[in-house]
C-alpha cells in the first residue's frame, strides 16, 4: 500500500495481509496475527543504536512534542511502531508520560531491594495500561472507517474483566459520532469502578451470567462479531492493541536513559501485554536502542496460574483452570488469548514464573500503597511475585527492577476498604478509629503517635 509501511503477518502459517480491512485472525489458518513493519524504511527514516534515541528524545523533550500527535506517549513513537499510519486518524487523548515511580527509602530497606521502580500506567485517561493499546486499536478503526466506507463500520465491541472496557467506552466516547462500543461483561465479576467508568461514557454494557467468567464472555464475543462484520473487536486479540502496548516498554527504557533494567515484572491475564513487551524489547535491541534484554517475571493469581503451571510442566502442558472469584478481578483469566504469540516468543527471554495467594495480594498491596504507591491489585501480583523473586535470591538487591503497574488503585477501592477495615494490622490494615468528639477521647485513640 502506497505510503503504508505495516501489514499484519500471521503468527502460524506465516501469510500477510494488507490493512486494507480488519483482520484478527488469519484469513487463512485462523491463526492470531501481529503486526509487522518496514524495517528498511525506519533505518532510513529514524535509524538505530544512538541515532534512534536521539530521533525519539527529540520528539518527548523538544520543540517537536508541541506537533500533534507528539503529546502522546503513544503516538510520539509512531514512526517506529506505525510508520505511515495517517495522523489525521489519529485519536489520541494525551495517554502515556507515566511516573516511573521509585519506591521510598524506607521501603528499600524493608524489601532489600535498592532499585525497584513502579510504572505507573493507572496514570492514563481511563486509569489503566489498556489505554495504551486502545487509542492504536480506535485510530486503526477510524482509519479503516475513513479510507474504506465499503467495509461499513459502525462499532467496537470487547469482552472485558473491566479495564478494557472503560479504556473502550472512554475512547469511543471521544469519536461517538463515528463509532459506538458495545461490551460484554462477566455479570458481578467486575469492580463498581470499572463498571461506572464504562456506563459512563456511554458504552453499550452487556452483562452476561456465564460459569467460566471472563473466558465466557470472550467466546461469545467471538461469535457475534464473527456475524457482524461492522464491528471491530478490539480485544488484544486485535494485533494494532499489541502495537500501542509495545510503547509501555519503550517508554520505561526511554525513563531509564536508555539503560535496559535487569528485570521487569509483569501481572499476567489475557497475555496481550506480555506479548507487547517482549515484542517491543526484542525491537529495540535489534535496533541497537537497548545494550541488552530485560528478565522477565511473569505473575499470576494461584487461582489464574495458567502460565505457571505451564511452565512447571516444562511447557509441555497448557491447560487453562477453573473460574475462581480473585480480588485481582482484572487478571482472572483462565485462557489466555494470546497464549500462541507467547509460545512464539517466550524462548528468548529468561523468564521466571510467580504465582500469588489471594491473601499475599491484599497484603502486598496494603505495603505498597502505605508507601505511595497508588497501585490495583493486579499491580500487587507482581510486586509480590517480585518479592518472592528476592526470596530465592533470583532477584539481587542492587538489580534495577521495574513492575508494570496496571491501573490505579481507587478502580479497586471496595476490596481495599474491605481489607483495611476487616484485616489484621499484621497484614498492613489500617482501619479508622473511631471516637466520641471529646478531646481527650481523641487523646486515647491516636494514644502512642508512634504506632502507626
Amino acid at each position: 500500500m502506497k505510503g503504508i509501511y505495516f501489514w499484519h503477518q500471521c503468527i502460524e502459517c506465516g501469510s500477510t495481509f494488507q490493512p486494507q480491512n480488519f483482520f484478527y485472525v488469519c484469513p487463512k489458518c485462523k491463526g492470531l496475527l501481529l503486526v509487522k513493519r518496514d524495517e528498511e524504511w525506519i533505518d532510513k527514516h529514524i535509524g538505530s543504536g544512538r541515532k534512534a534515541q536521539f530521533f525519539f528524545d527529540n520528539i518527548r523533550f523538544g520543540k517537536e512534542r508541541n506537533k500533534y500527535p507528539n503529546g502522546s506517549g503513544v503516538f510520539m513513537w509512531l514512526p517506529l511502531i506505525l510508520p505511515g499510519f495517517p495522523k489525521e486518524a489519529v485519536i489520541s487523548l494525551k495517554e502515556g508520560f507515566t511516573d516511573l515511580f521509585e519506591i521510598p527509602d524506607w521501603l528499600k530497606k524493608k524489601t532489600g531491594l535498592k532499585n525497584l521502580f513502579i510504572k505507573m500506567e493507572g496514570q492514563l485517561p481511563s486509569e489503566s495500561f489498556k489505554d495504551r493499546g486502545m487509542s492504536v486499536a480506535i485510530s486503526e478503526a477510524i482509519r479503516l472507517q475513513s479510507l474504506y466506507p465499503k467495509l461499513k463500520i459502525k462499532y467496537v465491541a470487547c469482552a472485558s474483566t473491566g479495564d478494557t472496557s472503560a479504556s473502550a467506552a472512554i475512547y469511543t466516547a471521544y469519536v461517538r459520532d463515528r463509532l459506538k462500543c458495545i461490551v460484554f461483561l462477566p455479570y458481578g465479576k467486575i469492580s463498581s469502578g470499572q463498571l461506572f467508568q464504562t456506563m459512563a461514557h456511554g458504552a453499550l454494557v452487556i452483562n452476561i451470567k456465564h460459569p467460566k467468567g471472563f473466558d465466557g464472555c470472550m467466546e461469545l464475543i467471538q461469535k457475534y462479531c464473527s456475524k457482524h462484520p461492522e464491528i471491530v473487536l478490539v480485544n488484544s486479540k486485535n494485533d494494532f492493541r499489541i502495537v500501542g502496548q509495545e510503547t509501555i516498554a519503550l517508554e520505561i527504557c526511554q525513563d531509564l536513559r536508555w539503560k535496559a533494567p535487569k528485570w521487569i515484572s509483569i501481572p499476567c491475564g489475557n497475555t496481550g501485554n506480555l506479548t507487547a513487551l517482549m515484542v517491543s524489547l526484542l525491537r529495540m535491541k535489534e535496533r541497537k536502542m537497548i545494550d541488552s534484554l530485560p528478565s522477565i517475571i511473569v505473575a499470576q493469581t494461584k487461582g489464574a496460574n495458567t502460565l505457571v503451571r505451564w511452565a512447571k510442566s516444562k511447557f509441555k502442558t497448557y491447560q487453562p483452570g477453573i473460574f475462581h472469584d480473585s480480588v485481582a478481578s482484572a487478571m482472572n483469566i483462565q485462557d489466555p488469548v494470546s497464549f500462541p504469540r507467547i509460545k512464539k516468543l517466550y524462548k528468548k527471554f529468561r523468564i521466571e514464573f510467580f504465582d500469588v495467594a489471594e491473601k499475599e495480594i491484599q497484603r502486598t498491596r496494603a505495603l505498597f500503597m502505605g508507601g505511595g504507591a497508588n497501585i490495583c491489585p493486579q499491580t500487587a501480583v507482581a510486586l509480590d511475585a517480585v518479592l518472592q523473586a528476592k526470596s530465592k535470591r533470583i532477584i539481587k538487591e542492587n538489580d534495577l527492577v521495574v513492575v508494570i503497574g496496571t491501573a490505579s488503585g481507587i478502580k479497586f477501592a471496595e476490596s481495599g476498604i474491605k481489607h483495611h477495615l476487616k484485616g489484621d494490622t499484621a497484614d498492613f490494615a489500617n482501619p479508622p478509629r473511631v471516637t466520641d468528639g471529646t478531646i481527650e477521647d481523641i487523646e486515647r485513640a491516636i494514644g502512642n503517635q508512634e504506632s502507626f
